[in-house]
């Protein structure tokens, strides 16, 4: 490339000047680059901070990866809405269920939703990941990205006991609490009787039983 820099040019434009001079030596096409279906892997985090995507693990798949760009534009055409919530939860766990403000019993405050997160799985077994309290953290860190700016949530953690609905845990803005209500397990043995780990959930011995800590 011909230097078309005036003589008093100076070193650092003179640097810059060459530097962009071998920029068609780069093995790159940069046709592939706002392609999430062909742009380098390595690239791929660049471009989906480019098309604001809220949510990035590095650990996920290419695919995944790959999929979450291509569905970028279309993920921020809705955000703020029920649909963008409801989409946030089932990526995280099937089982989550939103409650708007008009389809609580009783109702709740205009502008809040509850997001309920069932302790007991759907092959009945209870505990596991969703008991954690940095998956509540993230349920709680996903749904804000998501929801209306103007609206408020509460993350209520239940166990469903005999077939029974039974809240074992208070709905709390950003972030939960246990409450010491008189909810049992499934083998009669009331709540506070559990014995609880530092965060309020309850211990299970190897067969997979709560332990009873009122006889202790």
């Amino acid at each position: 490339m011909a230097d078309l820099l005036p003589p008093a040019s100076s070193e650092l434009e003179r640097a810059l000047s060459e530097a962009g001079s071998r920029i068609d030596n780069v093995p790159v096409d940069v046709s592939t680059l706002w392609d999430p279906a062909a742009c380098p892997i390595e690239i791929l985090p660049w471009l989906a901070w480019t098309l604001s995507v809220d949510r990035w693990d590095a650990d996920w798949s290419d695919d995944e990866k790959r999929a979450t760009v291509a569905g970028a534009i279309a993920a921020q055409r809705i955000k703020g809405t029920r649909l963008a919530v409801e989409q946030a939860m089932q990526s995280l766990d099937d089982l989550l269920r939103l409650v708007e403000w008009f389809e609580a019993t009783p109702r709740l405050a205009p502008h809040t939703f509850e997001v309920h997160l069932p302790l007991i799985d759907a092959e009945g077994v209870a505990g596991g990941d969703r008991v954690s309290a940095d998956f509540a953290r993230q349920i709680i860190t996903d749904v804000t990205r998501a929801k209306p700016v103007r609206s408020h949530f509460a993350l209520v953690q239940r166990l469903e006991l005999l077939g029974l609905p039974a809240p074992i845990a208070g709905a709390v803005p950003v972030g939960y609490r246990r409450l010491d209500l008189a909810a049992t397990d499934a083998a009669g043995i009331p709540w506070a009787d559990l014995i609880q780990d530092e965060n309020g959930e309850p211990l299970e011995d190897d067969n997979g039983q709560f332990i009873d800590g009122s006889a202790a």
